[in-house]
């Protein structure tokens, strides 16, 4: 198990590499369009698997997503939302100005920050003196890596 989770982050470190090299070839969106629908085929050829191999779990998904209320339903149109424009603005970014080992950088660390200041002002959250110094560590090394000299 530890291995495949090894395995899978470390080719997913690779990702704006091989981002930044078929930029060169395409816009940022004809990747996004090619992007999304290769994961859209590589999903329904599992969701054809699921349902050649009589797979249950079908029935229960679409039992489930009935069962989702309006604000759910809205949450889950906004998480798509907000997926699609960040993957525009990454790939954005990858394309035009920072290299990818700076923007995968800049987004870990803020999102980082950001997980962290909304579990402290949303859910009321308790942070140690250990945590509080790791997100400074965090703002620092960001602000030490992308500043030019």
């Amino acid at each position: 198990m530890y291995f495949i989770l090894g395995l899978t982050s470390i080719l997913k470190i690779f990702n704006p590499y091989f981002r930044k090299h078929i930029l060169d070839s395409l816009e940022s969106h004809e990747y996004l369009f090619l992007n999304t629908f290769l994961i859209s085929f590589g999903v329904l050829i599992y969701l054809v698997y699921k349902l050649i191999f009589h797979d249950y779990s079908i029935n229960k998904l679409v039992d489930k997503i009935n069962s989702l209320n309006t604000l759910q339903v809205l949450y889950f149109i906004l998480i798509a939302f907000i997926t699609l424009i960040s993957s525009m603005v990454i790939i954005n970014l990858d394309k035009h100005y920072n290299t990818p080992l700076l923007n995968s950088l800049l987004k870990k660390g803020m999102a980082s920050v950001l997980l962290i200041l909304t579990g402290i002002f949303i859910y009321k959250e308790k942070y140690n003196y250990k945590q509080v110094l790791g997100l400074f560590l965090i703002i620092v090394g960001l602000f030490l890596i992308t500043c030019k000299t």
